[in-house]
């Protein structure tokens, strides 16, 4: 983590004795993305699960500490034991117990509206959970299924209570588990079900994704930061720090550069920075024989060729992205997760930059001067997202390429990738489960039984990649494990179905008075900040 004051003048004073209106014992935070709901089942994105994560607790965090498990294990190849926390309760006061877990598992797998939730398709390889007793459960696979644990992480804990059973509760896949009626997603927004173990509780939610939390004086652990969070929800970056500047917030998410040479000379704020678990890579279509939005001359497509695919990551000059249109808050990359996550390899070299040898390349192939590529990329999604894809096409344009730039909001850009109507696109992925997260989904042949392949939108097939990957889905070895991966993972560089970019850093703008310990997963939670 990188903490900092700058020295040099400001557009804007304020003193830090003007910002004394709210208790020091609240913490009011702007977030860049607003929660959709506190229903803790319906989605990761990055506001929901941040405002999500006070209320609920999983067995396991996602920087792998111990939450509502105490230890866990493999007693054979499909069975999972966990052992549970003692003396825990709800926020309503009822006692956690292995039941729990079970209702918990269920209404995972219960499809609402026929929606799945986050880990429905995940847990697909779970065929039971039973409680075996208070206080440990037992997880049943169709076979081996190491990477559980790092799934269940997304596992909110509700009240079993607060479902109707018509029946004994028993776990299926599909959520039926003899329960008659679950909360509504309104329910939980109105309170009535936002019930969790976590440390903060439930005062208010609004359907703009402001929420306002208050601290959990009966924490199993040591108690929240703040007595009261404020969570405000402000899409545009430079309305967040008018806002700190303001005093109407003391900590905020996502500012840009831009936004931060606001905070040059005053002393009463500064900012932190933490590397993340986010990559942002490019997705190619390598094994259609048409690619959307991909055209050559001759009518093939091009990027079948891997001389064109070292071509178009040679012409790209990280380090220049890195430094000047991130602010240096990034790091390039060398590999599809980052380099400096446990389990990666972190020999691998950063990739190279040689226009020179990128346009011989492309010559070699047949197509100098007669390739056609849409870069499709989300607007508002990353970093300075449009900038750097602004700068790819600017790259690729300088070896020959002609390309068309087509940044579209979120919604517009996933349909067309769930269709795939993509044939190149920039994107951006988290890797809280570990250093093959990505991979495992995004260029694995579909394999259902192992959960790999499930986004291979790059139609990359490899023998010697899947070879890797399906040793390291039923390693129940961690090092082993880890270097199955490491395996694949220069498959993939060496074969480039995508060419990594760099690792996305988080930010994070606050006042002086409080220090912030940011996490590598991005998510903004109360008690990274506390009081000097």
């Amino acid at each position: 983590m990188k903490y900092i004051n700058f020295k040099t003048a400001c557009f804007v004073a304020i003193s830090a004795s003007m910002m004394g209106s709210v208790s020091a014992d609240t913490l009011r935070m702007a977030f860049s993305v607003a929660p959709s709901t506190i229903d803790p089942f319906k989605s990761s994105a990055s506001g929901t699960a941040s405002l999500n994560e006070h209320l609920y607790e999983a067995l396991v965090s996602r920087t792998n500490d111990k939450l509502l498990a105490t230890s866990y294990g493999w007693t054979d190849d499909t069975t999972l034991v966990v052992n549970l926390r003692e003396g825990v309760k709800f926020h309503n006061g009822a006692d956690f117990t292995a039941q729990d877990v079970v209702y918990s598992s269920c209404r995972m797998m219960y499809r609402v509206g026929g929606k799945k939730n986050m880990l429905t398709s995940a847990m697909g390889p779970v065929t039971d959970v039973v409680a075996i007793d208070d206080y440990t459960v037992a997880f049943k696979t169709v076979g081996l299924y190491p990477i559980l644990i790092q799934k269940l992480k997304s596992l909110s804990i509700l009240d079993s209570g607060d479902a109707d059973l018509g029946s004994t509760l028993k776990f299926d896949n599909t959520g039926d588990c003899g329960i008659t009626r679950y909360p509504t997603k309104d329910e939980f927004a109105t309170g009535k079900y936002a019930n969790g173990t976590g440390k903060y509780k439930y005062e208010s939610f609004s359907n703009t994704g402001d929420a306002v939390l208050v601290r959990n004086d009966d924490y199993w652990g040591n108690p929240g930061n703040w007595e009261r969070v404020e969570i405000s929800s402000v899409g545009n970056s430079g309305a967040r720090m008018a806002g700190l500047l303001a005093g109407d917030y003391d900590l905020i998410e996502n500012p840009t550069g831009e936004d931060l040479l606001a905070l040059e000379g005053n002393s009463a704020y500064s900012f932190s920075t933490e590397p993340s678990w986010r990559t942002i890579f490019l997705v190619l279509d390598v094994g259609s024989d048409v690619a959307p939005g991909v055209t050559a001359a001759d009518g093939t497509n091009p990027l079948k060729d891997i001389r064109v695919r070292q071509a178009l990551s040679l012409s790209i000059n990280r380090d220049a992205i890195v430094d000047k249109l991130m602010g240096g808050n990034a790091t390039v990359a060398s590999q599809f997760a980052p380099s400096y996550q446990n389990g990666a390899d972190s020999s691998m070299p950063d990739l190279a930059y040689d226009a020179d040898k990128a346009r011989q390349l492309l010559a070699d192939a047949g197509y100098s001067d007669s390739i056609t590529i849409n870069l499709r990329m989300p607007t508002n999604k990353y970093q300075n997202g449009k900038r750097v894809g602004q700068a790819i096409a600017q790259y690729w344009s300088r070896i020959g390429i002609e390309v068309n730039l087509v940044a579209e909001p979120w919604s517009v850009f996933r349909k067309g990738r769930s269709a795939r109507e993509l044939g190149v696109f920039m994107y951006g992925w988290g890797h809280p489960q570990g250093p093959a997260q990505m991979i495992s989904y995004a260029f694995g042949t579909r394999n259902k039984p192992l959960n790999l392949g499930g986004s291979n939108y790059s139609n990359y097939s490899s023998p010697d990649f899947d070879a890797a990957m399906t040793a390291w889905a039923v390693e129940t070895d961690e090092a082993k494990a880890f270097e199955y991966n490491q395996a694949a993972m220069r498959v993939a560089v060496e074969d480039l179905p995508g060419i990594p970019l760099y690792y996305q850093h988080s930010i994070w703008a606050h006042t002086s008075d409080i220090s912030v310990s940011g996490r590598p997963d991005e998510r903004t939670f109360a008690d990274m900040a506390s009081k000097n």
